[in-house]
């Protein structure tokens, strides 16, 4: 068969293998670190897999399968450890979120959304961040017209679970230290920084002696509003990035207790001034920005 080897490597290369290969000889042609990081198996539609799996699976359908990779279309690309997988994964999120043909909700919203909420993720959204990412992808997977969403969320929920140490960093302690230098390949340049992932500088804020728990803000705003299980929202504690910033202000004009505004991040200086309607001056008087 034949694969196609990229990413952290010295020669990446199209090679002809027999199957049963060891894969790590492979990667060893490639000249691919002796420890990656993570390996990812099948392409942007595939499975993260570690050096411990690289080290016993072979090259084949069944022998992947079993340490939790996937051949797919025979993209292999390891990481080194000097850049970090999530940040690697944000470019690739981002990119994959542009290649839809926007003909169904979840290409066209949930993927951009999925995106959005792994940046919200890498950028201090902490455990509520995390929360809505994950409901997103599981809302994306099985309602597609293709198999862009499917794949898509595989690659997503593998990121996630491929990655648990620098998942805990970034949820818990504001980053794991490490840049993102960018090793795994796309087909053009700039989705790195795509807009659609760009903090705003602003997030929503609940005056909790006005908020009656009516639900809109969830129904509008869904990525960074959903409801608790006291019936009252629960916002995603970081800046609402570019391409949500129209929802979140629709979700603050259609509040009818006047209880949801939007305001600058501490530190912040979002690129564009907040733009809410007047409330009266015991609305101004917040609470917090969620509940814990």
């Amino acid at each position: 068969m034949l694969l196609t080897l990229s990413g952290a490597v010295a020669r990446p290369m199209v090679v002809e293998v027999p199957t049963g290969v060891p894969l790590r000889y492979v990667l060893q042609l490639a000249g691919a670190p002796p420890l990656p990081q993570g390996v990812l198996t099948g392409g942007y539609h595939g499975n993260w897999i570690d050096a411990a799996a690289v080290h016993e699976a072979v090259v084949s359908k069944a022998s992947l399968a079993a340490v939790g990779g996937s051949l797919g279309a025979g993209a292999i690309l390891p990481i080194g450890p000097e850049t970090c997988p999530l940040g690697e994964a944000l470019r690739v999120a981002n990119w994959l979120a542009a290649e839809t043909a926007g003909q169904c909700g979840p290409c066209r919203l949930g993927l951009p959304a999925a995106a959005g909420g792994l940046s919200d993720v890498l950028n201090g959204g902490g455990p509520a961040a995390l929360e809505a990412l994950r409901e997103v992808v599981g809302a994306v997977k099985g309602r597609g017209a293709c198999k862009h969403p499917d794949g898509s969320a595989r690659f997503f929920s593998s990121s996630l679970s491929a990655f648990t140490d620098d998942l805990a960093a970034h949820v818990l302690d504001g980053g794991c230290g490490r840049p993102t230098t960018g090793v795994l390949p796309l087909p053009s340049p700039g989705y790195e920084e795509a807009e659609e992932s760009i903090p705003t500088g602003e997030r929503l804020a609940v005056d909790w002696t006005l908020c009656q728990g009516h639900g809109l803000c969830a129904d509008i705003a869904p990525e960074l509003v959903r409801m608790g299980a006291d019936g009252f929202p629960v916002l995603a504690d970081t800046s609402v990035p570019t391409h949500l910033r129209g929802r979140a202000q629709r979700a603050v004009r259609r509040c009818p207790a006047l209880a949801l505004r939007l305001e600058q991040t501490a530190g912040g200086g979002g690129p564009r001034p907040v733009e809410r309607p007047a409330l009266p001056a015991a609305s101004r008087k917040a609470l917090g920005p969620g509940r814990s």
